[in-house]
């Protein structure tokens, strides 16, 4: 973690994932800039700027990039739901993101198979990052490994969906890489192949993307997510493209464990100034 000035950027996709992370600070004002809504929220003695991005990885980078224009900020955090990698992963489980992979930074070569080229940009200071990952900042790693034992975890509501061979159980946190792309993956046989290439516990949609906008302005990050669906023990039921999930789609659960273990670290976070 750096001794920079300024507040914490937060980095949300969806309006609900965000109001779960608000709903456990003292929301202090709101400002607009252009397409923004940036929203200023205490944890204990740290203040966070936070703005929904929308889904995807050109909004997440877009967002990540007004955010440290206008603030500032001495660290980007980011969480959210994400789909699972592994089977033990169940609904409300909670992933702290090791790292992250943009899974699909890809060469299609002409025999068919897939070269994954990873990150290549150059930071703020001229450095250059090549690399198939990108690590969280060991700092916050390691305080939000601290804290998650301590986190209050709901148990996922009985009423809503569970894998039907599966028993129910307390939720859990783990740790390991989490893959980004402007993709829902749901064939198994590709997962297994993102899980082997990469060793990943789940998906999303923005966090390589807010991670390597952080990076290459030398920013600390730390993405923590939480499994709305794992396809291999339940498909999930998308109504189509363009509408969207299937009203039996867990919504207003998404993204509420990984915001509450964010919020858990935020306010126990030690002074960076």
């Amino acid at each position: 973690m750096t001794a920079q000035k300024g507040p914490i950027g937060a980095v949300i996709a969806m309006e609900v994932e965000l109001n779960h992370l608000l709903d456990q600070g003292t929301v202090t004002r709101e400002e607009r800039h252009g397409p923004w809504r940036d929203i200023h929220v205490t944890f204990g003695e740290q203040t966070v700027v936070a703005t929904q991005s929308g889904i995807g990885m050109v909004n997440a980078a877009a967002a990540t990039e007004h955010l440290i224009a206008t603030y500032r900020p001495r660290a980007i955090v980011n969480s959210g739901c994400t789909g699972a990698h592994v089977a033990n992963l169940m609904p409300g489980d909670v992933v702290i993101g090791s790292e992250t992979v943009h899974h699909a930074a890809l060469q299609i070569l002409a025999s068919g198979e897939e070269r994954h080229v990873g990150f290549n940009f150059e930071t703020v200071s001229g450095g250059l990052v090549v690399s198939s990952a990108l690590p969280s900042d060991p700092g916050l790693l390691a305080l939000t490994v601290e804290r998650a034992p301590e986190a209050s975890f709901p148990a996922w509501p009985d009423e809503l969906a569970w894998p039907p061979d599966e028993p129910r159980r307390p939720v859990r946190f783990f740790v390991g890489p989490v893959a980004s792309a402007d993709v829902w993956t749901q064939a198994i046989e590709r997962i297994d192949r993102l899980h082997l290439r990469h060793g990943t516990l789940c998906e999303d949609m923005e966090a390589a993307a807010i991670a390597q906008i952080a990076a290459r302005y030398e920013l600390p990050f730390l993405t923590i997510k939480d499994i709305s669906n794992n396809e291999r023990l339940a498909q999930t039921a998308l109504i189509s493209e363009t509408i969207g999930f299937d009203p039996d789609f867990p919504l207003v659960e998404v993204g509420r464990r990984a915001a509450l273990l964010l919020a858990n670290v935020l306010t126990n976070l030690p002074d960076l100034q």
